[in-house]
């Protein structure tokens, strides 16, 4: 099983990290909210980590945890 999983969850990962980058370009461009809810995560990970965090870095943190979940929930949808 993880030989089976371990690469689909592997390339998902790799996909979701690079299609982040151009979606939160896109998102920002037309959701401007989405700027303040990135803003509001990163503050939520400085806070949390005690690191400090980018806006950008946290709104695309935010994108490919969106995109993972997705990613996973179809994954086992469809494997089951």
């Amino acid at each position: 099983m993880p030989a089976k999983s371990g690469a689909a969850h592997s390339l998902g990962y790799l996909v979701c990290i690079v299609v982040s980058g151009f979606l939160n370009k896109t998102i920002l461009t037309y959701l401007p909210p989405f700027e303040r809810l990135s803003r509001i995560a990163g503050n939520l990970l400085q806070a949390y980590l005690e690191v400090p965090v980018e806006e950008e870095l946290a709104g695309v943190m935010l994108v490919i945890g969106v995109l993972l979940a997705v990613w996973g929930a179809g994954y086992h949808v469809y494997r089951s």
